[in-house]
């Protein structure tokens, strides 16, 4: 067996993980907040000038909306224990893309590298593509094809991208040559395992805290009403609602006085 083998199961968490991590910016603003705590929002915004205030409103909500940034406050944010355990995922990218970009020219970040490997696993598909070679070993067109469960288009446009970042290669140069994956994709055991037991954390603390509704007097009217309304079918609630009793005539009649002189 392989040493790069990843289970499906496996995949699956993997292409979670890089769903919530990989976002352009994602990795640079993580490790902002982390080296600063606590930061409001002008900080942070200030910290990355390189992003539009816009940009960065997204880029925070959709952070918190993923669990990795948590607000303590109105325009606070900081690092939530997602957020922290991220830490060892990008210190793994980071290594595995200084071995394997070929890079010669000037120092590259720490984050720039975390990103760019994220973003080469990154888009529909890419984890099912290089899981079926890892499961299987090399695979012709349309065997990989079938394997990755990958529509037509969807299928072509990931694998251009995987041969253009170096994770994906022929056998040989016809064009019947079966694909497999390059030493750098084989490399990635490690960056997959990181990924694998941070979405397992990241998915066990949501589930912990995720949060519960308070009843309001707003949410108590909207209850009301919604019991009182006389179209309101069963199927849109978990049960149907309880009949209201009917209002004697006698107390109707009492709300309503006769309009005769």
């Amino acid at each position: 067996m392989p040493a790069h083998r990843i289970s499906a199961h496996d995949a699956a968490l993997v292409s979670q993980a890089i769903d919530r991590l990989a976002p352009r910016w994602t990795t640079w603003t993580l490790q902002t907040v982390t080296q600063h705590g606590q930061m409001r929002f002008t900080k942070i915004a200030a910290a990355l000038p390189w992003l539009s205030t816009q940009n960065t409103q997204q880029v925070l909500r959709r952070m918190h909306t993923n669990g990795l940034l948590d607000r303590p406050d109105y325009g606070v944010y900081e690092v939530s224990p997602s957020g922290r355990n991220a830490h060892s995922v990008h210190r793994t990218l980071a290594s595995w893309h200084r071995s394997h970009s070929g890079e010669s020219g000037p120092a590259v970040a720490e984050a720039e590298r975390a990103e760019d490997a994220l973003r080469r696993l990154h888009g529909k598909g890419a984890v099912d593509v290089l899981h079926a070679l890892s499961e299987h070993g090399p695979l012709a067109h349309g065997d990989l094809h079938k394997a990755s469960g990958l529509a037509t288009g969807s299928f072509y446009y990931r694998l251009q991208q995987l041969q253009d970042d170096q994770l994906l290669t022929r056998t040989g140069p016809s064009f019947r040559a079966a694909y497999t994956l390059t030493p750098a994709a084989q490399a990635l055991e490690p960056v997959y395992a990181e990924l694998s037991a941070f979405e397992s954390m990241a998915s066990s603390d949501a589930v912990q805290h995720k949060p519960t509704t308070l009843a309001t007097a707003s949410t108590t009217r909207a209850n009301a009403a919604v019991r009182r309304t006389p179209s309101g079918s069963p199927g849109l609630f978990s049960h149907a609602p309880a009949p209201q009793p009917r209002v004697p005539a006698h107390v109707t009649e009492l709300s309503h006085p006769s309009r005769a002189r």
